[in-house]
């Protein structure tokens, strides 16, 4: 069964449900890589390929062309076993990726070149990997540090109300709150946080699955 045939199990959690799987918290790791490697992948096409066919007028590179291209499926493919890893999503087995291409080499550089996720792997690595990855790396970085300041507030406006810090938002809630208000604004900041958790996690676990099928379509034929 292939990823679009199947439904992954963190698709059908229920809203608290996520804080029970695992996996929900091993994919915050593999959101956050997506950009490193987003971003290695988008240097390594773009300053190896241009190079390579503007210098392909020299026979002599002819074959770094091939073995840079001959790369590229190879390299997705390390990415699919961490998704396979964290996300829990199937990749092509190793053996779907032929080793031996008979013939001459030019022969051989033409077949591979038929090989559909050669181009897939470019257009990922190129084009969608890195917009991507610093996509989710902003918008999860942003809700986890809102998620971490509702739930802290109660400590920062202790902390700093008795250190005489004399911050803005601090000053303007003593002067404009009664004090009960001031507790009960900070104690729904603290469940609010709180609640937030399964929907910062619902959203991370369908852009890591999202993620996942894109690595899974860079490598299907």
């Amino acid at each position: 069964m292939t990823v679009e045939d199947s439904l992954h199990e963190l698709e059908t959690a229920s809203y608290f449900g996520v804080l029970g799987f695992g996996r929900s918290y091993g994919n915050l790791i593999y959101t956050f890589l997506t950009f490193p490697i987003g971003l290695t992948l988008f240097i390594y096409t773009w300053v190896c390929l241009p190079l390579f066919i503007g210098l392909s007028v020299i026979i002599v590179v002819l074959p770094i062309l091939y073995a840079f291209l001959w790369t590229m499926p190879r390299i997705i493919l390390l990415v699919g076993y961490l998704t396979e890893l964290f996300v829990g999503l199937p990749v092509p087995i190793r053996e779907d990726i032929p080793k031996r291409i008979e013939g001459s080499f030019f022969t051989k550089a033409l077949n591979a070149l038929r090989d559909k996720r050669i181009g897939k792997s470019l257009v990922y690595s190129m084009v969608l990997a890195l917009p991507y990855g610093i996509f989710v790396f902003s918008i999860m970085t942003a809700l986890i540090s809102l998620v971490g300041g509702l739930i802290a507030a109660p400590v920062a406006y202790i902390v700093q109300f008795y250190l005489g810090t004399g911050d803005q938002w601090v000053n303007w809630i003593i002067t404009h709150l009664p004090q009960w208000a001031i507790i009960v604004l900070l104690i729904v900041s603290v469940f609010v946080g709180l609640a937030m958790i399964p929907a910062v996690l619902q959203l991370n676990n369908k852009l890591a699955i999202m993620h996942a099928r894109m690595v899974q379509k860079a490598l299907t034929r």
